[in-house]
């Protein structure tokens, strides 16, 4: 018994593990000078029972957490330091004690983290957003020997083992989670030492061989390629006699080709030398595609900006970043890429397999889509899974354009979308370009992002994704379906079809905190009431309902929820009338199915956002000539298809009229063509010094005038002779003016003649059946025999022009 227990002691002694096999740690002093201190502790390490060493790493040195057996070398053992009252830093013996473990801060998420954990320079400064090297280390709870590890100042940025790696878990409860358990095994000084060279032999020679590789593949500013620099800097470890085996592995992990900087222009080539056409990876909307190589396509130029060890990936055209392998958002990924061989990379999205270019089996290739596919593992990955990094020339660069077409609806341009006249612009400025530096200011600058943002100082229409269905026509057969737009209805907020024509269809986003309010132009009223049930939508003069916009998979198309009630409200469109006891029919209310969560760019919850640069305003043909009034709740800045003018103040029966190339809102004008037009174009928009000014009144709603009529002059034909027009007393028939239209109100005698420079006369306005053989007087009273052309007069109580 005693020989078989000396045995025991002597080789825990030679793992050099204290019996009690895991312990209390104890802090080192710091490093200085390049040496380790006098009192360094050394400790084995452990996460999730999963040993931690800085050999145990993957081909970009990424530490991982998958060993289940006790490591040995320089990369088993760690020191930790207490860093004043700043928390904890880690040195590893392998890496040195110039070197801290980091943690790259990247996406943190409940489900998924694609944080990794490398060695950094001890200055490195620790940041909760790009690289952690300070970290706070305390007992989880009821624990003597069992430690949580968190960012120092974080909420809940904690280590846990995350898809095979040390990352961080963005979760409370990692403080109690298995997966973030540390464990900590003292290993005494001796040991360590000894440790020092186990594997110096294997890390030489590879180190060796790698040199060797680099040494036929120079280039100092190619991406793919090796600096001399860096070669010289291996070789000079590789010569060095009092090297170590971590200055080997380490070496050889630093020794890698140059790699993508930031704000340079790039493209991603296939390396398949199957295809006879060069391929590249591009984006399709939030798509990721690969394709013909095209030098003018703005989709196929990439920025890569660092990001700890990897990169955010981001497309120049959209501003948006690979968030996954099969998609683009505003969210970046986090992108590694990894040397297959000298010039050739596998690259890969959040710890996905590599980047793949599928659909290339037929030889050639023509395009397709971008998957996540591994057969072999991570920088080993050949064929459609292989790509080659090129800075883009000058000379490609110069023909870049904007890659697709506008999105618009109806001639509007859609949220989400881009103008084609700034991209056209665009393409001409490229293409004066002298230098590079000249291309990337102005793709910074003046490039059309699709994705064009919501502006609160311009008016949109919202247009629901998915059609109304059921339609029937005139007998009674099933129609096609139609695109309808939230529009002010006679009792609650409704869908109607698109129309440019209708103002009620004409939305304002106002900011506030936490939301916008949306406000109906011509009601004057806020959108509230957005409810689940029976509930339907309405405007209401104070709001209450503050909305955010969800991004839809399609940039153009959003969704609307209520801040506050996510679960279950958000903006929908019911695909169906109605019943007529509740009001309008196309009803508007709030929907969520928290069972089946809404895709924000499909169904009647989604919408497309479209620029109101314009109305359009019907004019009615008298003779050669069309008119319509129009009175309207935004500014007018310029009229096409016909003449705006305004009017004074009525005297002696008529009104000057002055014309105006634009006007303010809320201003009563006369829109006059010299054609038998029919419609009248407005853009909408102040304009300086526009017109505020006009005897004419007006209405943004339709106006209740029923027994009321004697009050107010409209825009009409003269009865007695109907090729003439002016503004006249409306019969009983008429119980109400429209919606958007000007009149005169309150004003002297039945008919206003439109004084133009010339009166275009109203010609014996008489009302009713009055009597034509009346007596005519001046306006002293006296009788005349016989009127005079161009002279007022009265016949039957009412003042009229002879022409």
């Amino acid at each position: 018994m005693k020989k078989i227990t000396f045995l025991l002691s002597l080789l825990l002694a030679s793992a050099g593990v204290t019996a009690s096999a895991q312990d209390a740690f104890k802090a080192s002093s710091a490093p200085s000078n390049g040496s380790w201190a006098s009192d360094t502790k050394w400790y084995k390490m452990s996460l999730r029972e999963k040993y931690l060493s800085a050999y145990d790493a993957d081909v970009n040195g990424n530490v991982r957490a998958t060993a289940t057996e006790a490591p040995t070398g320089a990369g088993a053992y760690w020191c930790i330091v207490a860093d004043g009252e700043n928390g904890y830093k880690l040195y590893n013996r392998a890496a040195g004690p110039n070197k801290v473990l980091g943690l790259s801060q990247t996406t943190t998420s409940d489900d998924f983290d694609g944080t990794r954990a490398n060695f950094y320079a001890a200055t490195t400064a620790s940041s909760a957003t790009e690289v952690g090297t300070t970290f706070d280390i305390s007992l989880m709870k009821d624990q003597t020997v069992i430690y949580k590890v968190k960012l120092k100042d974080s909420q809940n940025l904690y280590w846990n083992q995350r898809a095979g790696y040390l990352g961080y878990w963005n979760n409370g409860g990692a403080a109690t989670d298995n997966g973030s358990k540390v464990k900590f095994y003292a290993v005494d000084e001796a040991t360590v030492e000894a440790d020092d060279n186990t594997n110096a032999d294997a890390y030489k020679t590879a180190l060796s061989e790698k040199i060797t590789t680099a040494q036929s593949f120079v280039a100092d500013d190619k991406v793919g390629y090796y600096s001399q620099s860096a070669i010289t800097a291996a070789q000079t470890v590789l010569n060095n006699s009092s090297s170590k085996a971590g200055d080997y592995y380490f070496a050889a992990l630093d020794l890698q080709p140059n790699m993508p900087k930031a704000g340079v222009l790039y493209c991603i080539k296939s390396a398949n030398t199957s295809f006879t056409e060069a391929k590249a990876i591009y984006h399709e909307g939030t798509t990721t595609k690969w394709g013909k190589y095209d030098v003018t396509n703005a989709a196929q130029y990439w920025f890569f900006t660092p990001w700890g060890r990897g990169y955010k990936l981001q497309t120049v055209d959209t501003k948006t970043y690979f968030n996954s392998s099969r998609s683009m958002s505003k969210t970046a990924g986090f992108v590694e890429i990894a040397w297959y061989a000298p010039n050739v990379v596998n690259i890969r999205v959040q710890a996905a397999s590599t980047l793949h270019a599928e659909g290339h089996s037929g030889g050639s290739g023509v395009s397709g889509n971008i998957i996540d596919y591994q057969e072999t593992g991570f920088g080993k990955e050949a064929g459609p899974s292989s790509w080659t990094i090129v800075e883009a020339t000058l000379d490609e660069a110069k023909q870049m354009r904007v890659s697709g077409t506008p999105e618009v609806y109806e001639g509007g341009l859609l949220v989400g979308g881009f103008d084609a006249q700034n991209a056209e612009a665009f393409h001409q400025n490229m293409a004066s370009s002298t230098t590079m530096e000249e291309v990337l200011n102005k793709i910074n600058s003046e490039l059309p992002v699709a994705g064009r943002a919501l502006d609160v100082n311009k008016y949109y229409r919202l247009v629901c994704v998915s059609p109304k269905t059921g339609n029937k026509d005139a007998d009674n057969k099933a129609s096609d379906p139609t695109y309808t737009t939230l529009t002010r209805g006679t009792n609650n907020v409704v869908t109607a079809p698109f129309s440019k024509g209708n103002v009620d269809q004409i939305w304002k986003f106002e900011k506030t905190d936490g939301g916008y309010y949306l406000k109906n132009m011509n009601g004057n009223g806020y959108l509230n009431n957005v409810r689940a049930g029976d509930a339907r939508a309405k405007l209401v003069e104070t709001p209450s309902d503050k909305f955010e916009i969800k991004e839809g998979s399609i940039s153009t198309q959003k969704a609307l929820h209520v801040v506050g009630e996510h679960d279950k409200q958000c903006l929908f469109a019911e695909n169906h009338p109605n019943e007529p006891a509740k009001g309008d029919p196309y009803a508007v209310c709030g929907w969520y199915d928290v069972n089946s969560r809404p895709d924000y760019s499909n169904g009647a919850w989604a919408w497309k956002l479209v620029e109101a640069d314009d109305i359009e305003v019907a004019l009615n043909p008298v003779e050669s000539k069309s008119y319509a009034t129009a009175y309207l709740p935004f500014g007018v800045s310029a009229v096409s298809g016909a003449k705006a003018y305004t009017a004074a103040e009525p005297a002696n029966g008529q009104t000057v009229m002055t014309e105006t190339a634009n006007f303010a809102k809320e201003t009563g004008v006369l829109l006059v063509s010299d054609e038998a037009a029919a419609k009248a174009v407005l853009t909408i928009g102040d304009a300086e010094g526009a017109a505020n000014s006009s005897a004419l009144k007006g209405t943004l709603l339709a106006k209740d005038i029923n027994g009321a009529q004697t009050k107010y002059l409209v825009f009409g034909k003269n009865n007695a002779n109907e090729t003439e027009v002016g503004f006249f007393e409306p019969s009983t028939a008429v119980t109400s003016i429209p919606a958007n239209r000007a009149f005169f109100a309150d004003a002297e005698g039945s008919a206003i003649a439109l004084n133009f420079g010339n009166v275009t006369a109203v010609n014996n306005v008489v009302a009713g059946n009055a009597n034509v053989n009346a007596p005519i007087f001046d306006l002293t009273g006296r009788r005349v025999v016989k009127a005079v052309k161009g002279g007022l007069y009265i016949q039957n109580g009412k003042k009229y022009i002879v022409k």
